[in-house]
C-alpha cells in the first residue's frame, strides 16, 4: 500500500567540492518538464487517428525552488557563482520517506532571481536545468 509522505525535510542539496550541502531557506522544490519523447508515425494507409511511437529518448526535468534570500549565505553565493562561471554541477534532492530515498541530477543550466516586497521576505527563486538520467 502506497504511503503519504511529508513534505517538510525535503532537501536540495548541491555538490560543493565534492560535498552535498543542502539550499538553505528553500519554502518549496517543483521537479518538471520530464518526459519521454515521440515521433509521428502515422501512415497514408493507416487509421483514422494519427498515431505516435516512442523515440527511445527522454526529456530532461528542470528544478526549480523558491525561497528566503541571505545575500551573506556562502551556499546561495556558491550558487550564484555558476552563472558567471558555468560548470557541470551534481544536485540531489532527498525526500523524507522512510528510505530516504534521494535522486542526482547533473546539472547544466543555472538561473537565480531575487525580489523584495513589502508583504515579504528578502526572497529568491532557482532555476535548474538537468542534463541526463537522473541517478
Amino acid at each position: 500500500m502506497a504511503n503519504k509522505v511529508k513534505s517538510k525535510g525535503t532537501a536540495l542539496l548541491m555538490e560543493i567540492s565534492a560535498v552535498y550541502t543542502a539550499i538553505p531557506l528553500l519554502k518549496s522544490i517543483s521537479i518538471s518538464g520530464e518526459k519521454s519523447t515521440t515521433y509521428d508515425s502515422t501512415v497514408l494507409d493507416g487509421p483514422v487517428h494519427m498515431t505516435k511511437d516512442p523515440t527511445g529518448y527522454s526529456e530532461a526535468p528542470t528544478i526549480a525552488a523558491d525561497g528566503f534570500y541571505d545575500p551573506d549565505d556562502t551556499v546561495q553565493l556558491a550558487f550564484i557563482a555558476l552563472m558567471a562561471a558555468p560548470v557541470e554541477t551534481n544536485f540531489k534532492v532527498t525526500y523524507v520517506d522512510t528510505t530516504p530515498t534521494s535522486v542526482i541530477y547533473a546539472c547544466t543550466g543555472f538561473g537565480f532571481d531575487r525580489t523584495a516586497a513589502m508583504t515579504d521576505g528578502l526572497a529568491c527563486s532557482y532555476s535548474i536545468e538537468t542534463s541526463g538520467t537522473p541517478t
